[in-house]
């Protein structure tokens, strides 16, 4: 199949739903193309391989930033999936949603039709719950979405501490609210990992009208007459043109699409002149508005045998077969066990740090496991200020691109994290958990004033892996897509991944990438989310 109505471009977690859900049409022909490779092997389906396959090519993309000034000018590494599923066969499996206010913030920012209200059918539609039955979750969907199978006594204490220091406990923290410290959810099932590949890709295979190539970079959209007709790819060095009937659909992420939509002709006009490549439509706003979490890793060490100290040769061979035989022990665990929305500052009306409790911790002297037992909580910072963008390097696509991004380029992102951090630190000395601290890990003491935190932070401080926002969604027109995804000023072109978000919430990005390709897939096929024709208001976006 050289020729298809669709062509998908990035087999990641939007690509996996849009080539399930557009090829449930049998009248209809969908091709869908992956950098990567496949991502059925053992390593996929233990949840702890992923942490075997970050920084290795065949699985991830490795992008690095350039130098950047608010850390001290180092650079940093931006992991993202490069196989079938994309981030989702090899991220923390965390599933979170996000607040229904800030989903309803993006409607403020001018994108009608994708509030909280208008979302969540989607959530609900992707999901297969495997827990008790809940309002807000959904059954039935290709997602598994599990309780975690194992939790560790020190996550308990953790859960406890926070609700000793104030926070309030939630129950489900998926119908819209994030206010509180919670168990965490996971893209699971049976213990195995429940990538999008796994459950929308997979069980699509068997169709005639959907056919997937691996293995193929995206070089760029061809056009005729201001129309995509179909894209150019890279097969083993060598370029293949694939024909589209309809639409070409970017779903390769908040890197690679706007990327791959600068050397199709679609952006910067200057920038594309200095590339070389002829100006399509001079877009200023595709690889603008690039948004991170920012995160800091605060570690003790425990009086508890955590995940890291449970690693010995023979322990490692036990936990292996526990996971081989039975799918259960610490093999099935995913990164992040609890986690908790909570303010830097008391006065605020909503909370804007975010914790994430893993009960491990690394040692960062020889970057492996530390031999001590000890936890790390990855504090980040919810809704930045920041922005960066993404530029081509050169006009070949297997140059990477330039990611170019201040983390703390707005002071007060840095002042509201470390405002965070003493948060955490109180949360530390909460009875529960401080009656299990036997020593510091990551810092080695905690810093005297906000000096020493700002140094630290600035030395140390890295990514949550949530970009978005570079090819942003709007009804104005200096939106790279409209509230129907399609890229503006040409034909036949959609974006559907996460550079599309106009925002960047405080959730993982996971769930509500998931949710967008749903969404897309009914505006595509003109249908509402019950699965019966859109009205008329509805069709207008796409």
């Amino acid at each position: 199949m050289e020729t298809a109505d669709y062509i998908i471009i990035g087999g990641g977690s939007a690509g996996c739903v849009l080539a399930n859900r557009l090829s449930e049409d049998p009248a209809c022909t969908v091709l869908l193309v992956e950098a990567g490779g496949p991502s059925h092997g053992f390593l996929f389906r233990m949840p702890t391989g992923s942490y075997t396959m970050l920084g290795k090519p065949q699985a991830d993309w490795m992008h690095v930033t350039e130098p950047d000034p608010t850390l001290g000018g180092r650079q940093v590494m931006w992991n993202g999936g490069r196989a079938l599923g994309g981030g989702s066969a090899i991220n923390g499996m965390v599933y979170v949603r996000g607040e229904r206010r800030e989903f309803d913030a993006w409607i403020e920012a001018g994108c009608a039709g994708w509030g909280w209200d208008d979302v969540l059918p989607y959530f609900k539609r992707s999901e297969d719950f495997q827990g008790s039955p809940m309002a807000s979750h959904g059954r039935g969907g290709p997602l598994a979405v599990s309780p975690l199978r194992i939790t560790h006594p020190i996550t308990r204490a953790f859960v406890e501490a926070c609700a000793q220091s104030g926070v309030r406990r939630l129950e489900d923290y998926c119908a819209g609210d994030q206010d509180g410290v919670f168990d965490m959810l996971a893209t699971q099932k049976n213990g195995e990992r429940w990538s999008a590949a796994r459950g929308y890709l997979e069980p699509a295979l068997g169709r005639r009208n959907l056919k997937v190539i691996t293995g193929a970079l995206a070089d760029r959209v061809e056009f005729e007459n201001g129309r995509a007709t179909g894209v150019r790819v890279l097969v083993d060095g060598a370029a293949r043109t694939l024909s589209a009937r309809r639409e070409v659909i970017l779903a390769a992420g908040s890197v690679m699409s706007p990327a791959i939509l600068l050397r199709s002709g679609v952006g910067p006009g200057q920038h594309l002149q200095d590339m070389g490549l002829p100006v399509l439509r001079d877009a200023p706003g595709v690889g603008r508005n690039l948004q991170e979490h920012p995160s800091f890793a605060l570690s003790r060490l425990v009086d508890l045998p955590t995940y890291n100290a449970m690693l010995g040769p023979g322990q490692l061979a036990l936990h292996l077969a526990q996971f081989a035989l039975a799918r259960r022990g610490i093999m099935t665990s995913a990164a992040v066990q609890a986690m908790a929305f909570i303010r830097s500052r008391p006065e605020l009306d909503r909370p804007d740090i975010k914790l994430s409790f893993a009960p491990f911790c690394t040692d960062l002297k020889t970057r492996g496991m530390h031999k001590q037992p000890g936890f790390s909580v990855f504090t980040g910072l919810s809704r930045p200020q920041s922005r960066g963008e993404i530029r081509l390097r050169s006009a070949a696509a297997a140059d990477k691109p330039v990611i170019d991004h201040r983390l703390f380029g707005h002071e007060d992102d840095l002042r509201r994290l470390i405002d965070g951090l003493k948060q955490a630190e109180r949360i530390f000395a909460a009875p529960a958990m401080a009656k299990h601290l036997v020593g510091f890990n990551h810092p080695e003491t905690s810093p005297a004033d906000d000096a020493e935190w700002e140094a630290l932070v600035r030395r140390t401080a890295t990514i949550g892996f949530h970009p978005v926002g570079t090819c942003r969604m709007g009804a104005d027109e200096g939106s790279v897509v409209d509230l129907g995804l399609a890229v503006r000023g040409v034909q036949g072109l959609r974006v559907c991944d996460a550079s599309v978000m106009p925002l960047l919430n405080s959730a993982n990005t996971n769930a509500p990438v998931m949710m967008l390709a749903e969404k897309a897939a009914d505006l595509i096929r003109g249908r509402s989310a019950a699965g019966a024709t859109a009205p008329a208001s509805e069709m207008a976006l796409s």
